[in-house]
């Protein structure tokens, strides 16, 4: 702005101010005056009015000169404080322009893109000095723009509307070969002579272009990873209970992917999630609500087939400015082939090979735990010992003396329940818990139907053997407190059969 638009716009504003009311003043004074004057000249005789003209008129002048003065005063003190505002305005704008890599240019639409006008932000963008753009490129904005993005930046000229504003991202390549992303900000102006200019401010958005093609590109590796894998994403809006899934849900599990009221566990637990996984289910959903950062649960849900599978969720919740919880956001992950592995493991680990029992470590194991879970009730343990096994392989051979006991021990399984604990804890004894009776004629119904199921006969093809077995009992807590306390009476039980003949069972005493 030139000195003289800036006195001009200063002495104006003082007129509309202060110096409005100063003339005002003064026109009071002029009037006081002149009424003086002509009352002077009424009442007073000549050489008195003429003496009192000229003091009147001495005083008018002081006031006038004073005001004057003073009006000087305000008026140099508004400049100062306009060209202080002016000052500390420019010196911002220049912190700001210098804080982005940004420039600003002005070109001609009609003379092959001609450079009108270019700041210094413009030629630090692009590399190039104001002379090398003049002589070596024809002072023209479009032979620094990319190939590709020719036809985008050419067709500024179609459509000119004098005022509009337009924003076009476009690459341009400086003078050190790089590949630049600009966003061109500005307006279409057409001059007095009628030109046709744009007006615009470029900024150099390469490194945010960058990052969101980064973005762009893990999104997509992760989409696509998430269909390989079968994996679905989610996100729970905690105030509105609102769980939506991925389209994939659909696909997999055949129900809609946007489930409103998600923690209601009698609308959609009953329909999805395995009877038997209630419970943690309904734990997951608390914790979905609960804010925990990070949220995991594993259960079985009802997928297309209508058959239920294992699936891993896993969970993060995203917070507000005000640390308050506000959504979850995770994935679902099919574990079913994982899950039936690990439990084709651990069955393995745990059964007898031979006979698909419980082995010896598994049985105790089993035992203690249930015994620990339920201290204050009544629990019975059986040992169980074919009768004469070993002269059964020795005529019979050590293959049909297997089948034999896979025979017995089928015949044992067939009278008693899964909650049941059975297990082979020796070549050819095996241990029998039952857990929870309610008085002592429990006991003897068990061992009696125990000692019935082993007195049998196995038949196969030419081969027609009897079968019978000897019981010891021990009872919980009477006989002992864990397993080898309650294995220990038993034993002593059994041999006390096995003395008075066999096929039999005793309690210990």
């Amino acid at each position: 702005m030139k000195k003289g638009t800036t006195l001009c716009c200063i002495f104006h504003k003082a007129l509309r101010s202060r110096f409005v009311s100063i003339l005002f003043v003064n026109i009071i004074l002029v009037l006081f005056f002149s009424s003086k004057i002509v009352n002077a000249q009424e009442n007073l005789t000549e050489d008195s009015y003429m003496y009192s003209n000229t003091v009147y008129f001495a005083v008018f002048c002081f006031c006038l000169v004073l005001l004057c003065i003073l009006a000087i005063i305000i008026i140099l003190r508004l400049k100062y404080t306009s060209e202080k505002k002016v000052k500390e305005a420019s010196l911002e704008l220049r912190h700001i322009t210098n804080s982005i890599h940004a420039g600003f240019v002005n070109f001609n639409l009609e003379h092959n893109y001609e450079i009108i006008y270019a700041s210094n932000g413009y030629y630090d963008i692009i590399g190039y000095s104001k002379e090398e753009i003049q002589q070596e490129l024809e002072n023209s904005v479009t032979t620094l723009v990319c190939q590709d993005d020719l036809d985008k930046f050419t067709a500024l000229k179609d459509d000119f509307l004098n005022g509009e504003y337009i924003q076009k991202e476009i690459r341009m390549k400086t003078k050190s070969g790089n590949i630049i992303w600009i966003l061109l900000n500005g307006n279409y102006i057409e001059d007095k002579d009628g030109k046709h200019t744009v007006s615009a401010v470029l900024i150099d958005i390469t490194e945010s272009k960058l990052m969101q093609e980064r973005l762009l590109l893990e999104e997509e590796r992760y989409r696509v990873a998430a269909e390989i894998s079968n994996d679905i994403l989610f996100e729970y809006e905690i105030d509105e209970d609102l769980m939506t899934f991925a389209d994939k849900y659909k696909e997999l599990y055949g129900r809609a992917p946007v489930i409103p009221h998600f923690s209601d566990l009698k609308t959609n637990a009953e329909i999805m999630i395995h009877p038997e996984d209630m419970g943690v289910f309904s734990e997951y959903c608390r914790a979905l609500r609960s804010g925990k950062e990070m949220i995991e649960s594993e259960f079985r849900i009802k997928d297309i087939k209508s058959d239920y599978v294992w699936c891993h969720t896993r969970g993060k919740t995203i917070y507000d400015d005000y640390k308050r919880a506000t959504r979850v956001i995770g994935k679902i992950v099919n574990i079913d082939l994982h899950k039936k592995e690990l439990q084709t493991l651990e069955y393995k680990a745990k059964r007898d090979p031979l006979t698909g029992v419980y082995n010896k470590s598994a049985t105790k194991d089993l035992i203690d735990h249930y015994i620990q879970k339920h201290s204050d009730t009544r629990h019975i343990f059986m040992i169980v010992d074919i009768d004469d096994f070993k002269s059964i392989n020795d005529r019979y051979g050590h293959l049909q003396g297997d089948k034999i006991l896979s025979f017995v021990i089928n015949q044992v399984k067939m009278i008693f329940t899964s909650g049941e604990i059975i297990g082979r804890i020796g070549g050819d004894e095996f241990a029998v818990f039952i857990g929870d009776i309610s008085n002592k004629e429990t006991v003897f119904i068990k061992a009696d139907l125990l000692q019935r199921a082993l007195r049998s006969v196995y038949r196969e093809e030419e081969y027609e053997i009897s079968v019978s077995g000897s019981i010891g009992v021990s009872l919980y807590p009477r006989d002992g407190i864990n397993y080898n306390q309650l294995l220990n009476c038993a034993d002593k039980a059994l041999y006390d059969v096995k003395d008075q003949g066999k096929d039999g069972f005793k309690l210990f005493t």
